[in-house]
């Protein structure tokens, strides 16, 4: 299991817990994620990625212009937040 403060060792982010998405201007979603996490930079996002894959933590990305539909209004896992390209 990936810990918060090895994470945050690891990438250089703005990280929240237990936040509501539109509190970070993503208005087409209406949801409280456990993590949100917004990397600074494409590298960040790519090793960000790679980290919460290889430990198996249920995750997805979205911009903020997104919208996506969470069945019961909550996301167990972590959110990235990202406008930048791959």
């Amino acid at each position: 299991m990936l810990r918060l403060d090895e994470l945050k060792k690891e990438i250089n982010a703005e990280f929240y817990l237990h936040d509501e998405l539109i509190n970070h201007d993503i208005k087409k979603v209406d949801a409280l994620a456990d993590m949100i996490i917004k990397p600074s930079g494409k590298k960040d996002l790519l090793k960000l990625l790679h980290l919460l894959q290889k430990s198996g933590n249920p995750h997805i990305v979205i911009n903020s212009k997104g919208r996506v539909i969470f069945p019961d209004r909550r996301f167990h896992g972590t959110i990235v937040v990202s406008d930048l390209k791959l």
